[in-house]
């Protein structure tokens, strides 16, 4: 039964739209070291597209690992540097204080709820 409960609480979602030039990356569940690939495969899409802005929604996102705030640093050195910006639209309260404690609020703007 633990491993079931494990797995669902581990699990991770990554939705990509992209429409023009907005794209945006829906993120449901919690960004660790075993599922952060998933991740930077839906940024690395939006690099090879023709979006110049990212929304990330991270409403549904229960927790961010440090593995999982590399993949978006280095996504962020490579998106801006070719021009584009970068907004979370809508963060939950653990994102959000993680962000802020980072200081990567300062990098780009982040919404709470």
């Amino acid at each position: 039964m633990s491993e079931i409960s494990d797995a669902k609480k581990y699990k991770m979602t990554v939705d990509l739209k992209v429409n023009e030039a907005v794209a945006t990356v829906k993120v449901d569940g919690i960004i660790n070291s075993e599922n952060a690939s998933l991740l930077q495969d839906k940024l690395n899409e939006v690099l090879a597209s023709d979006a110049n802005i990212l929304e990330l929604d991270f409403f549904d996102c229960r927790g961010i690992s440090s593995t999982g705030i590399g993949k978006i640093l280095l996504f962020y050195k490579d998106f801006i540097g070719r021009g584009g910006e970068i907004e979370v639209v809508r963060s939950s309260n653990t994102v959000y204080e993680l962000f802020s404690m980072l200081k990567i609020n300062q990098l780009f703007t982040v919404n709470l709820g």
